[in-house]
């Protein structure tokens, strides 16, 4: 064979390499309904999932670079939407010195949730009445944090004033799969064929192109 037809089959093989494709969803088990899913789309574009045994826990999408045998994954920036509602009911307080803020939690069929309401602002300014479920908080203290929480639900932060006495009513909705958003994550990547390629040493850590 000629060197130079030789140079030109080497270049083209070394493009070739180089500009390796990645096409479909790729998913690495773990066990038991567990697994991490990479769907590779055109313009190097992918979607990402996390599930388990609770159902979906991580999603993200983003662009994806194959290059040097390292696979990037950059995340858009996206934002956690919540379902929960929250609505705010203000009277004007009898006390010159306190307000009270009481808490009525439901889930989305209106079933009384007992879920825990949390002041994440300074120790100050407050205490809680825990058998009325009432926040007894100086009047026109500084603004403070609060979050609610119930296993398998949303959690919520939000900020309240301590003008006026409030009733806060909330409807959770189970919780959602977290967002990733505005991250990168680079990993090992090592071809095995057409439908499998690697991220570690370890015989678990490869990714299988799924059928669809």
């Amino acid at each position: 064979m000629k060197p130079i037809l030789q140079t030109i089959i080497l270049l083209i093989s070394l493009v070739t390499f180089s500009q390796e494709k990645m096409n479909g969803e790729y998913c690495l088990t773990f066990g038991e309904g567990d697994a991490t899913c990479i769907d590779f789309k055109e313009n190097n574009r992918f979607d990402y999932v996390v599930s388990g045994c609770l159902g979906i826990s991580a999603i993200g999408s983003g662009n994806f670079e194959l290059k040097d045998e390292n696979l990037k994954l950059i995340f858009d920036k996206a934002e956690q939407n919540s379902k929960s509602i929250i609505q705010i009911a203000e009277t004007e307080t009898q006390s010159e010195k306190e307000i009270n803020l009481e808490f009525e939690i439901k889930d989305e069929n209106g079933i009384e949730l007992p879920a825990n309401v949390i002041r994440t602002s300074d120790r100050k300014h407050f205490f809680f009445d825990e058998l009325n479920k009432i926040f007894i908080v100086d009047k026109n203290s500084p603004k403070a944090k609060y979050r609610v929480e119930f296993i398998g639900y949303e959690t919520l932060e939000f900020e309240i004033d301590h003008k006026t006495d409030k009733v806060i009513n909330i409807i959770l909705f189970p919780a959602q799969a977290k967002v990733i958003s505005d991250k990168e994550i680079i990993m090992k990547w090592k071809k095995i064929n057409d439908n499998e390629f690697r991220t570690g040493s370890n015989s678990w850590d490869r990714f299988k192109k799924m059928n669809k």
